[in-house]
């Protein structure tokens, strides 16, 4: 039998919900995400109101919103200096063997677009990588400026950290940054080492969870170094034993940059500094005048859900996948496209070109890796081949088309990476470069399974189910 209190705490508990649907539902609608998006937020709310409310605060909020006027504030004080050193020191690139509208757009996207005389050095192993960027710290002569995503307090943190140490000691100057969310296990106290030398170290939006601040969203995602202004380092890697490949089997993709485009990077560590700290770095002792180190033409694109106009890295794939004639190589640990996307990729295989997916057997995320299966079926019968790599987790992004284009760099993906995060990628225009990273991928792809249709079929339902329940998430993935 109910009693009075059950009947208030029900009529309560339905006030409530209605409470949050008729608050939440239009700010939902008036953001005017990706329409699943939007959509999937709405079902959200809509069922299961205060579980939803809960989700919404914690990933689907936009109180970027005064972080973005604050963004686009720094970016519109640093961007005409920035714009005049780089004028002053960049040599425009030809680029050979890129389409002209594809040249038009390098350009649109970043105003001033690809540069030539770089020389781009690729990497594989964590080891080869992490011994790379140490020497580079050990020989830095004046500033060594530092911005990753996940930092960990472990033995390849350790090691990093005490070879910045070093740096510092001899009078170097060392800033470093690190994603309030993605190094939240590594905690101040383990770079007051580095501080005491006079080493500067700042976290990016900070999240506070006594106050509003509490979003997780909106993430620094990028992985930049960037020593002396003219030597650089970026791709897929975080800082820890994961990475080095001393915690589990593990394949990634790091490049080191001479030349140029390392004032690309300069620029977006000098933009996320200020952003995080209130300094202006933008002066011409951190953007000397390059020395052309080699032949390759190459750009850094940067990219965030503060952006003005355009998403840089998203829209430059987009339109380089829609121009394919030969082929579209995808390599990466985090599949879950948009349509337009997905598209892109079904009308490539349709037409001809050779579309194929090099992704990981196992995932450290497994909704995102159900949510990515559950697009294979489509991507298949369009003729498009995906290859499932188990000897390690695969982490590395890379996106190889035709015989001229390549990058790598933070972007999964996915529409996290897409829309969410603050991501970086390197865009080389140059055909041994492209060759070498063509090569490597054929050689992962003969050491896994290749799936096809068949296998597909005989999929057991448990599978099918987690891959259909996922797939209604996706676009909050």
């Amino acid at each position: 039998m109910s009693t009075p209190w059950d009947h208030w705490l029900g009529t309560t508990i339905i006030i409530l919900d209605l409470l949050i649907i008729a608050v939440l539902l239009p700010i939902v609608i008036m953001q005017r995400r990706e329409s699943g998006a939007t959509l999937a937020w709405a079902l959200a709310i809509i069922f299961i109101p205060i579980i939803g409310l809960l989700g919404f605060w914690l990933f689907g909020t936009t109180r970027l919103y005064f972080r973005k006027r604050k963004r686009r504030k720094v970016e519109a004080e640093l961007a005409p200096d920035i714009k005049r050193l780089k004028l002053d020191i960049q040599q425009e690139a030809q680029l050979i063997g890129i389409p002209a509208s594809i040249v038009h757009l390098a350009h649109q996207l970043d105003k001033i677009g690809p540069s030539d005389g770089n020389q781009v050095q690729i990497y594989r192993e964590g080891a080869t990588t992490f011994h790379a960027i140490e020497t580079a710290f050990d020989e830095a002569k004046h500033h060594i400026h530092v911005l990753y995503y996940i930092w960990e307090a472990d033995a390849t943190g350790r090691r990093m950290r005490d070879a910045l140490i070093r740096a510092a000691q001899r009078g170097v100057e060392v800033r470093v940054l690190v994603d309030d969310v993605g190094s939240r296990h590594t905690r101040r106290h383990f770079f007051k080492p580095l501080q005491q030398v006079g080493g500067q170290v700042g976290r990016f939006l900070k999240v506070n969870l006594l106050s509003r601040r509490i979003n997780i969203n909106h993430r620094n995602h990028r992985k930049i170094i960037v020593i002396d202004g003219d030597i650089a380092f970026t791709g897929g890697m975080n800082i820890g034993n994961v990475y080095a490949g001393l915690a589990e089997p593990w394949l990634d993709l790091h490049a080191q940059i001479r030349g140029p485009v390392a004032k690309d990077l300069q620029e977006t560590f000098c933009e996320d500094w200020y952003h995080a700290t209130g300094e202006n770095l933008v002066k011409s002792i951190y953007f000397p005048v390059s020395v052309l180190e080699g032949a390759v033409s190459a750009q850094f694109l940067a990219s965030g859900p503060a952006d003005q106009g355009w998403q840089a890295i998203y829209t430059m794939l987009f339109a380089a996948m829609g121009m394919a004639t030969e082929r579209i190589w995808v390599e990466t640990p985090y599949f879950v496209p948009d349509r337009p996307l997905m598209l892109a990729l079904q009308t490539a295989a349709l037409r001809g070109v050779d579309v194929r997916l090099l992704l990981p057997a196992k995932s450290d995320h497994p909704l995102v890796y159900y949510a990515g299966r559950s697009f294979w079926d489509d991507l298949l019968r369009a003729g498009a081949r995906i290859f499932e790599y188990y000897p390690a987790m695969i982490h590395a992004k890379a996106v190889m088309i035709d015989s001229h284009f390549v990058t790598l760099g933070s972007t999964n993906m996915d529409q996290r990476s897409f829309r969410l995060n603050f991501e970086g990628n390197l865009f080389i225009y140059d055909a041994p470069i492209a060759a070498q990273l063509r090569q490597d991928f054929l050689d992962l792809c003969h050491q896994a399974r290749e799936v096809t249709l068949k296998m597909r079929a005989r999929l057991p339902l448990i599978e099918r189910f987690k891959e259909s329940i996922t797939h209604i998430l996706a676009p909050l993935l």
